[in-house]
């Protein structure tokens, strides 16, 4: 069994005005070492009483061999360990479920949707070692029912997808009422707290007009709306887990040789409200950057 982190693509039948690009900001951030890790969350569910109630991971899979299941080793050559168990950890404090789907490569393009070939994996920390728990297996349909029962409702009017991170992304958000849960970028965990001390959204900018300008309510004051649910994520934090990471909004341009985007903006955020914003030079692309996650650390713990 090959498993494999889904790549960003145009959703079927859409179009869109700017290629996709291959530089992931990510990178600038990613590591684990003695002192904080940052790790990511591919979907995460408020439910109706605004409550953290699913943590997701998902990656797709080739098969070998005809129904060949999926180890946890399977699983941990492509997602670190260290994250998993920080995840998991992050799930059992916040009392709600964390689950790894796994699916066919491109799924479920050219595929017959009534077939379980989803593969949907809980794991548990015993004796501070990841197992897995429970292991089912799930057609598109199943899916989209979990999501709806985790989230407690349908949505009236999903706003659809031109790129997603997967084609199950495009499926459920273009062709049903229960679009996959939107995903956290990074969480920085500080090893000697012991808990996140960020949530950090980042926020792609192609056009050639300056970063610094950029803020969340550029066109209108009602696009704080989406950040919501990071705002109930943080009000779930504080009260099952007793604090409250900062919310960080980090705008990037995607090309080198302009001088618009020769930096990135940085905005600590709360409730409707933008608490500090600076510019920071950006780092090459796809490296990664100490003196960056140096100076987030230093503008979450002033902050």
């Amino acid at each position: 069994m090959i498993l494999m982190i889904p790549e960003k693509r145009v959703c079927e039948g859409k179009t869109v005005s700017f290629k996709i690009t291959d530089h992931h900001p990510l990178q600038w951030i990613r590591t684990d070492n003695p002192a904080y890790a940052v790790v990511s969350v591919d979907g995460f569910i408020i439910n109706e009483r605004k409550i953290v109630n699913g943590i997701f991971k998902k990656l797709e899979y080739i098969e070998e061999k005809p129904g060949e299941a999926i180890s946890l080793e399977d699983i941990t050559r492509v997602i670190p360990r260290n994250e998993l168990l920080l995840i998991s950890r992050l799930a059992e404090g916040l009392q709600c479920e964390s689950r790894i789907f796994i699916w066919p490569q491109n799924y479920p393009a050219g595929y017959d949707k009534t077939l379980k070939l989803i593969h949907s994996i809980k794991l548990h920390i015993e004796n501070n070692e990841l197992k897995i728990h429970t292991y089912k297996k799930a057609d598109i349909s199943d899916l989209e029912q979990g999501i709806r029962a985790l989230r407690g409702f349908s949505f009236r009017h999903v706003k659809h997808l031109l790129t997603a991170s997967s084609n199950v992304e495009c499926y459920l958000a273009n062709n049903t009422p229960n679009p996959w849960p939107g995903d956290i970028d990074a969480m920085i965990y500080d090893h000697r707290l012991q808990r996140f001390t960020a949530i950090i959204e980042f926020k792609t900018h192609n056009i050639n007009t300056p970063v610094a300008e950029e803020r969340i309510d550029k066109y209108r004051q009602e696009d704080w709306r989406r950040f919501n649910v990071f705002f109930d994520l943080a009000d779930d934090f504080n009260r099952k887990l007793g604090y409250r990471p900062r919310l960080l909004y980090i705008v990037w341009g995607t090309n080198e040789n302009r001088p618009h985007h020769a930096n990135i903006k940085i905005d600590v955020i709360e409730r409707d409200k933008v608490i500090r914003s600076a510019l920071f030079a950006r780092p090459a692309y796809n490296t990664f950057s100490q003196e960056l996650s140096d100076y987030l650390i230093q503008l979450v713990n002033e902050a």
